[in-house]
């Protein structure tokens, strides 16, 4: 006879359930949520069974009740975009100094095999601060896929992955097989690794334009997202509009083939121009979109993930957050990875956003809810009412109003 298991209360000062909220644009990020005090979830089986307000009053018999004290619990959080694989590389690449100069640094590092160890530390840590879905760049690195699939799931992380291809050269990917080499063999060893994972491109001038067309395709194809870096840094506008400075002196017979050429376009320009943009795009950082730009991307109906931290510890600046909330854009967070980062906690860059530009913190909610899950393309994610998950997140305070 199975024993069921039992009961679960969880007592919380405050209670963000995010019930009804879909993803939000616009003046729908500013809206007041419904805040409930001195509240309680009733989980059974992982799932959230019932809300309880007033204390918890009516308590299932035999409940076992943890009082999480003065705190506000919110549906888990969604790091939208980072890279797990790159994990055993924390703490050794240049900061602050631009971007080329910290690519310069990560470049020769990237001939250490991975680490299963530091992709398990990252994903405990992950888990351990209250997220629940990852949007992970993968397959570049041998066995990089494999183990952050398995580190996930052990940590009970859901994980969506992005194997990312980089490069101008052979073979190139055609509608029947998409994959990136490395992830072409992961996928061969274990073919369920295809079930959860999509090809994705590393950026404009770092990818050839026919290998972005072919992965954005298969993409739409099989209703999955495609996500690629985009307009990150002062360096890739300069290579993409002048065809100089200091990516094209250390990418220049490398990853760039001797016949390249600048398209003469700024990135966005360059995207729209190769129709990457659209709904079920992800697009990462846009750190240098201007106030135009902003605008075209909104209207597109494509994602942004912004990722503050990463952005001020390589010195590239802040992107246009405040033009970025109003301009009706789907908007989530991410960390970026270890290399660029000092953690995964994705509730640090919504604290970032707080304290640097006095984002309100309805808004940084969502990002971090169901904004981030929509932008993964995660339906119905990023609430905690009865038949979900019963996966939380605890709030800094400076995210509770």
């Amino acid at each position: 006879m199975i024993t069921p298991a039992p009961t679960l209360v969880l007592r919380a000062r405050h209670l963000l359930t995010l019930a009804g909220e879909g993803p939000a644009v616009g003046e729908q990020l500013f809206a007041p949520l419904k805040k409930l005090d001195n509240a309680a979830l009733v989980v059974r089986d992982g799932l959230v069974a019932e809300v309880l307000q007033n204390g918890g009053a009516g308590l299932p018999a035999g409940a076992q009740v943890r009082d999480m004290g003065d705190v506000c619990i919110a549906p888990a959080c969604v790091n939208a975009h980072t890279h797990l694989q790159l994990s055993h590389l924390e703490g050794r690449t240049v900061w602050r100094k631009g971007f080329a100069r910290w690519l310069a640094s990560l470049i020769p590092l990237l001939a250490e095999p991975v680490s299963r160890a530091a992709i398990d530390d990252a994903c405990q840590s992950m888990a351990g601060v209250g997220t629940g879905l990852v949007g992970d760049i993968a397959g570049s690195l041998p066995d990089g896929f494999a183990l952050a699939r398995q580190a996930c799931r052990e940590t009970g992380l859901n994980a969506r992955f992005f194997c990312e291809w980089f490069g101008f050269a052979t073979p190139f990917p055609d509608e029947h097989n998409p994959w990136p080499p490395q992830c072409c063999k992961d996928i061969a060893d274990n073919l369920e690794l295809k079930t959860c994972c999509a090809p994705a491109g590393h950026a404009l001038y770092s990818t050839a334009p026919e290998i972005l067309r072919i992965a954005q395709s298969y993409c739409r194809k099989i209703n999955s997202i495609f996500t690629f870096h985009l307009a990150e840094s002062s360096e890739e506008t300069r290579l993409l509009t002048n065809g100089d400075g200091p990516l094209r002196d250390l990418y220049e017979g490398i990853v760039l083939p001797e016949n390249w050429r600048a398209p003469g376009l700024r990135p966005l320009a360059y995207a729209e121009e190769l129709q990457l943009l659209g709904p079920g795009t992800l697009a990462v950082h846009g750190v240098q979109l201007n106030p135009q730009e902003i605008r075209r991307l909104a209207a597109s109906g494509a994602a942004l993930c912004l990722c503050p931290r990463s952005n001020y510890n390589l010195g590239l600046g802040d992107p246009p957050v405040n033009a970025l909330l109003e301009s009706g854009a789907l908007l989530c967070l991410g960390t970026d990875g270890l290399t660029s980062n000092t953690d995964l906690d994705v509730r640090k860059e919504a604290v970032s956003l707080r304290e640097e530009m006095d984002v309100p913190p309805e808004a940084l909610v969502r990002l971090l809810t169901v904004n981030g899950a929509a932008a993964l393309g995660i339906e119905g994610a990023g609430q905690l009412t009865p038949g979900c998950p019963a996966a939380f997140c605890v709030l800094p305070s400076s995210l509770v109003y």
